[in-house]
């Protein structure tokens, strides 16, 4: 069973706590997704980049989306994620994500695939969940990014009136993404990916987001989509602004600064995965300073 939120939808990519001995600390998950289904978040893309996806095996992956899952039921979506090349490889992870209970699929746009055409148009109609297309050109590249050379606004649109596909999640170009907005049926989700560049995305026709911000400060997202699309621009603005420092002091540190900055909330996010390095005290308070700024400490 798919589910169904009230526009605008914000999903956020969630981090993955782990233990002192570096395996998946899974009472701090159940923890944090209690917290979090407390708030207007609409659900959780799980196995992304701020989930530290490269550091974890395809059966810890599996275990997050059932944990995730067995503590929110159908309150929140769960949105599993897919980065594979392979045809036959994605559609068995699409498999085993539809067993442990997903709700959806995120599917990232291969970057390193020259038919991706193909790839999509083979993929999408079988895979057994509902299908979130999201372009992302590079690892890491939140803070700017380039349409990628094998991915044009007219593949997108194509790609998009697939009936298994539910929506469209956008890259940080916002040119191209402007576009792409055009091509993208109006009945199709199409969510911008950029805490900094919320405003701008939802001034471009985006009625959703799927963003690292998402995770310590979903209502304000919520309310800069919301009061966009109400064409109160300028309150939407004095909200973006003050989070603007936020999100890029966080952002800025990748998993790390995510997992500082939840556990200057309270939440149990702990350090990243080994050997990645978390935050120096130096750059935990430079992250507390900019929480305080936007009013989220």
């Amino acid at each position: 069973m798919t589910l169904e939120f009230e526009d605008p939808v914000v999903v956020a990519p969630t981090p993955t706590p782990f233990d002192n001995d570096d395996s998946i600390d899974f009472d701090a998950l159940q923890q944090n997704i209690e917290r979090w289904i407390r708030t207007p978040l609409s659900g959780f893309v799980l196995n992304s980049e701020n989930g530290e996806e490269s550091f974890l095996s395809e059966d810890e992956k599996l275990r997050i989306v059932r944990c995730v899952k067995q503590v929110c039921g159908d309150k929140r979506m769960v949105v599993a994620g897919i980065d594979s090349p392979s045809l036959t490889d994605t559609l068995r992870l699409a498999e085993a994500f539809t067993e442990a209970e997903a709700d959806y699929i995120r599917l990232r746009i291969p970057r390193l695939t020259e038919n991706v055409a193909d790839y999509l148009h083979h993929i999408i109609p079988r895979c057994p969940l509902p299908v979130y297309v999201i372009n992302q050109p590079a690892p890491g590249m939140f803070l700017s990014s380039t349409a990628p050379r094998n991915i044009t606004a007219e593949l997108i649109g194509d790609i998009a009136t697939i009936d298994n596909v539910k929506g469209y999640i956008a890259s940080a170009d916002l040119r191209f993404e402007a576009r792409v907005r055009t091509l993208v049926p109006a009945e199709k989700q199409f969510w911008t990916g950029n805490g900094s560049l919320l405003l701008a995305g939802a001034a471009i026709g985006a009625d959703g987001a799927c963003l690292m911000l998402g995770n310590v400060a979903p209502q304000e997202c919520i309310d800069i989509l919301k009061l966009t699309s109400q064409g109160n621009v300028a309150a939407a603005k004095t909200i973006q602004d003050r989070l603007h420092e936020a999100d890029w002091q966080i952002l800025s540190r990748r998993a790390a600064g995510l997992k500082a900055a939840l556990n200057l909330l309270g939440f149990h996010a702990g350090a990243p995965r080994a050997p990645a390095s978390e935050c120096s005290s130096d750059d935990i308070e430079i992250i507390r300073q900019a929480m305080v700024c936007g009013e989220l400490l």
